[in-house]
């Protein structure tokens, strides 16, 4: 009971209309899979179903958890064809092959994806190759294709560089999806910002303060902003982890830079889940608005 009334009051906080006028279908739905990071506390790891005018579309990472949660859920994935991969991390794509798996098995018919996510650096493949060596021709689940429904994976890698300009990636029937390069230390990643019937999302995905001037950009006047917040502000998170993640002064900032007109706070560590206070604090120093933090299958209705 404690969990529904905090999931309810969470929705109340970003959207208050929505609990004083009759249900309307809202143009967009997130529905969190996810909100925890790489540690095993409880939380999923981070992962997100978009619903498009009330139909599940977009899966938005997919993090360890996320495979149970859909079942939890009773969330149809006939529609789901579109997958934004913000980083390749464990904690963001552990489930990914397992939901491919949960699609194919109940579709009636035929499956065509397009998965987009960054281009390769270092240690991490680009997104195609690492969706290759998962359920390619000699890939891990390489079965994967010959078990269910046909599917048919067209995968496109985003540029990395911070220098790169915001791209569209998606135009068809009102719904556009936009990306722009982020900084994740030495792993490639992007934000997203989905639109439809003129409500916007934005996922920053996991992010250091460097790539912040590109978060801003695509934010701009976002409905709601779901900003990654792992770390507290210096000094009291291990100081390597501010190469990797925003602190909570910077997201605040941010937000109030942006004019987005909700934020959601996701892929919550230990200590950040015991700090909403201070972390709420920090935030409101530069940011006014709405402030929440995610939980595991909570919905949040976008525009009415």
């Amino acid at each position: 009971m404690k969990a529904l009334m905090a999931i309810a009051v969470a929705v109340v906080v970003l959207f208050p209309n929505c609990m004083r006028a009759a249900p309307q279908k809202s143009a967009l739905e997130v529905v969190v899979l996810g909100s925890g990071g790489p540690r095993a506390f409880g939380r999923g790891g981070s992962s997100f179903i978009v619903l498009v005018g009330g139909i599940p579309r977009i899966l938005v990472d997919a993090g360890p958890g996320a495979f149970l949660r859909i079942g939890e859920l009773e969330l149809d994935m006939e529609k789901v064809d579109t997958v934004l991969l913000t980083h390749l991390h464990i904690d963001h794509t552990g489930d990914l092959a397992a939901f491919f798996n949960e699609r194919a098995l109940t579709s009636d018919g035929p499956i065509v994806y397009r998965i987009f996510g960054p281009d390769g650096a270092g240690l991490f493949p680009k997104t195609s190759r690492f969706v290759d060596l998962l359920v390619g021709k000699n890939g891990a689940y390489a079965y994967q294709k010959t078990f269910g429904a046909d599917e048919t994976f067209t995968v496109r890698d985003l540029a990395i560089g911070l220098d790169s300009p915001r791209t569209k990636i998606v135009d068809e029937s009102g719904l556009v999806v936009d990306e722009i390069a982020t900084h994740h230390g030495d792993c490639p990643s992007v934000a997203y910002r989905i639109s439809y019937k003129g409500v916007v999302v934005v996922f920053s995905g996991d992010m250091d303060a460097s790539a912040l001037p590109n978060l801003v950009q695509l934010a701009k006047n976002a409905d709601l902003l779901i900003f990654n917040c792992a770390v507290l502000d210096p000094p009291a998170s291990p100081s390597q982890l501010y190469d990797l993640h925003t602190p909570p002064k910077k997201i605040g900032e941010a937000a109030r830079e942006s004019g987005v007109k909700s934020l959601l706070l996701s892929h919550l560590a230990p200590d950040v889940e015991g700090a909403e206070a201070a972390v709420q604090k920090s935030i409101r120093a530069s940011y006014a608005g709405p402030v929440a933090f995610a939980s595991d299958k909570l919905h949040v209705p976008v525009g009415k």
